[in-house]
This record gives C-alpha cells, structure tokens and sequence, in this order.
C-alpha cells in the first residue's frame, strides 16, 4: 500500500505484506516482556503473566493487520492523513474490544471486581497501545519507505542494464540484414519484415514481458540468423508442457544468450553445428532455461571472448536485481559444447 493522496508524501504501512506482520508479532512480544517486566515486583508467577500479555498484545496485532488489510483499497482512496487515522482509529477500537473480552474471561487479571478499576485498566490497555501502535506503524512506515527506495533503485539500475544491452541486439541484426541486400535482396526484405516485428518486442519500454513474447522475440531473430547462415544453423527447440509461458520475466535474457550462442558459436565454425534450446519447470516453483551450442575454433573464440563476457555479466547482474539469490546464470564447457543454464523462480508456485 502506498499512498491515499498522490500528492501526499506521507507513505503508508502495507499490513498484507507477510514480513510486515512477521514484525508486528516480533515487536508484540517485545512490548510483551517490557510490560511483564515493567509491572512485576517479583518473578511470581512470571510467565503466566507474560502468556497472558502476549496473547492479549498478539490478537490485537493479528486482527489489527487483518482488518486494515482486508480494507487496504479503501485506505489507499483516502487522503494521507485521513488514512492515518483510520489505522490508529481501528487499532484502538480493536484493544478496547480486546480489554473488554479478556476481563470478560479472565476477571481474575484485576485484583478487585470493581468497574473502576476494570474501566482504569481498559484506559492503561488504550494509552499503552496508543504509545505502541504510534512507534510500530512509523516503523513499518520507514520500512516501506525503504523497500519502495530500494526497488526504485533497483528498476532505475534494471533498465541501465537493459539499455546497454539493446544496441547490441539491433546492431547485429542490422549487419544480418545488410549482408543480404546485394546477394539475397528477396530474403533481406523477409528479414527487414521480422526485424521491424522483432523491435517492436525486443526495444520498447519496460523492464519485462511474459516467458512466450521472450521465446517469440528468439524465434524471429533466428529467422533473421538462418537467412545468413543457412543450413550451417540447426536449431533444436526442447520446450516443456509444463513451461509457465505466462511468467514475467526481464526482457532480453534469453536472446542475448542465443546470440551469444550464434556470434561467438556457430558463425565462427565453418561446418555451424546445432543450436539446442531447452526450457522446462525444475520443481520446487523454479524453471530453467538452458542454451547449448558447438564451441568455435581456439583463435575465433579469442576475438570475442570480452564482448561474450559482457552480455554474460549484464544478464548475471540483471537477473540478481530482478530475483536477488532466487536465480542465477550458470555456464560451463563439456565435450565441445557452451552450455548456459539459466535458473529463475516461478512466481505463485
């Protein structure tokens, strides 16, 4: 939840958010303690008290973050300070109807049965959790803050990346095409056609799309490749049933790998050799998308070896700020082959 007024900048706490209720609870038993501590003179009977108090601080917790956030949408329509006040607002409400249901079931938490003391006691209940909610509700209010910094960070740096890497893709493209027009000017129109689909997909704006417009956006730039190369390219597409093409995924993750696969692979043997893609679920909500391809001549791999190691670490880099340790990039030689693993998780699995 981010904000009720688009020109406020006040930011409020999203209480749907797992971590944050994981916080409220850790932070209610922490006010727990201090107030057992705080009103016993002795250890007698300690830790009957502190059950007590952590069970009354944690319903109040746990039907405070369920209430606001099941009425999220209708906080995020209200002004920042009107919003605020509904939090504090429900908060209190829920401890007076807590403090009220525990002397209900537990007249015994009060040393006499007077409504004096029992309304005293309701009080104390209601500044305490005053107090408390004003310092927790500012913490996850800066916690969000932070969160919602470093994710802006995070896409500013995402989309750096992914305009380092977008030249690349044109420019090759466009010398495929170019090396056709005086030879095979029929196929260079074809290939024209599919580049000018492949833009479309490949450089608009966004730092994502879904898993099928990736695969589609590789399909059209080997089209564009085997005019080039002809029959020297063989591609062997392995894609899963089980795929979750609908997953969103950072554009241009996988088509640089395949480029990769092609300039510093294929095109630099004289024979060519066989493209494999191979794409499938792992199980455990993850998936893994792996590139193999024949290794070129020792003196050809050489001349490219920095520019391969780009396009890896830009794709490595972008990956560990879209997932953090979720994914990774993983490469490796055997018998003759590059091999690019690519492992990302499967959101909602």
């Amino acid at each position: 939840m981010k904000r009720g007024n688009p020109d406020s900048p006040v930011i409020l706490p999203d209480f749907c958010q797992p971590t944050a209720v994981l916080m409220l609870v850790l932070l209610g038993l922490l006010l727990s303690l201090l107030l057992t501590l705080a009103g016993a003179p002795t250890f007698d009977g300690f830790w009957i008290t502190l059950g007590l108090t952590a069970m009354m601080v944690e319903c109040v917790v746990l039907a405070s973050s369920l209430l606001l956030c099941s009425g999220r949408k209708w906080l995020m329509r209200l002004s920042a300070p009107v919003a605020v006040g509904a939090i504090f607002g429900v908060i209190q409400i829920i401890t007076v109807a807590f403090s009220l249901l525990a002397l209900t079931l537990f007249p015994a938490l009060l040393a006499s049965s007077s409504d004096v003391e029992a309304w005293c006691w309701v009080v104390r209940n209601l500044m305490i959790s005053l107090i408390s909610s004003l310092v927790f509700v500012r913490y996850l209010a800066l916690y969000r803050q932070w969160q919602l910094q470093v994710r802006s960070e995070a896409n500013a740096r995402l989309d750096a990346l992914q305009a380092r890497i977008r030249p690349h893709f044109l420019f090759n493209s466009l010398n495929t095409v170019a090396s056709l027009i005086r030879t095979r000017p029929a196929e260079a129109e074809e290939s024209l056609l599919d580049l000018s689909d492949l833009l479309r997909t490949g450089l608009r704006p966004g730092a994502s799309h879904a898993l099928a417009d990736e695969l589609e956006l590789v399909r059209g730039y080997l089209r564009i490749e085997s005019q080039r190369l002809g029959d020297r390219l063989q591609v062997d597409w392995r894609i899963a049933d089980d795929l979750p093409l609908d997953q969103q995924i950072p554009a241009l993750l996988i088509q640089p790998l395949v480029e990769n696969a092609l300039v510093h692979g294929i095109a630099r043997r004289p024979g060519g050799g066989t493209l494999r893609i191979e794409a499938g679920a792992l199980g455990r909500g993850r998936m893994r998308i792996r590139i193999e391809n024949p290794m070129a001549d020792p003196d050809d791999r050489r001349l490219d070896e920095d520019g391969n190691r780009m396009a890896l670490v830009n794709i490595s880099q972008r990956l560990e700020l879209a997932y953090g340790d979720r994914a990774r990039l993983a490469t490796r030689v055997e018998n003759g082959q590059f091999i690019a693993e690519t492992t990302l998780p499967i959101e909602g699995r």
